[in-house]
């Protein structure tokens, strides 16, 4: 009888090693769902931002007024024989 609780002790602890220090322990299950979270997460926010991306690029290609303004608010350009105005705030107040 003392053999057969040794043997179950000895698989006792054995599984319990393996349902905590093993390569698919628990502690590697939490860890990867919490990193699986965070990837879930991080490629929702990618898939927003292409969408945005892809929305732009429909309006720049179909729109030539929308490229017009796309070309001057991001890259400053102007046509011919126009003057450029850039007003700039100060944030200072005098006292």
């Amino acid at each position: 009888m003392k053999i057969l609780y040794f043997i179950s002790i000895i698989i006792f602890l054995t599984l319990q090693y393996s349902l905590f220090f093993s390569q698919n322990s628990l502690i590697s299950y939490f860890y990867l769902k919490d990193k699986l979270e965070t990837n879930q997460l991080e490629l929702l926010k990618t898939e927003n931002k292409n969408k945005i991306l892809q929305a732009e690029i429909f309006n720049i290609k179909s729109n030539k007024k929308y490229l017009e303004i796309y070309a001057r608010e991001k890259f400053g350009l102007i046509k011919k024989n126009e003057t450029f105005f850039q007003i700039i705030k100060n944030d200072k107040k005098d006292n």
